[in-house]
């Protein structure tokens, strides 16, 4: 009986794992030149959030 419900947790472990949501993406400010445009070092896309303003994603 012991390694049935030492399976079951397993299983339910794993299910509850798989559950959870994706994590929303850590966005970091975007640099800006004198004129005032915006740019994202290498590996970061510019996106505009949805208040608007300019940031940094990771690019896919």
């Amino acid at each position: 009986m012991r390694p049935t419900i030492v399976a079951l947790c397993a299983m339910a472990f794993a299910l509850s794992a798989c559950s959870s949501p994706d994590p929303e993406p850590v966005y970091m400010q975007p640099s800006f030149d004198k004129a005032g445009n915006a740019h994202c070092d290498g590996g970061y896309a510019l996106v505009t959030t949805d208040s608007g303003q300019p940031a940094c994603a990771p690019a896919s």
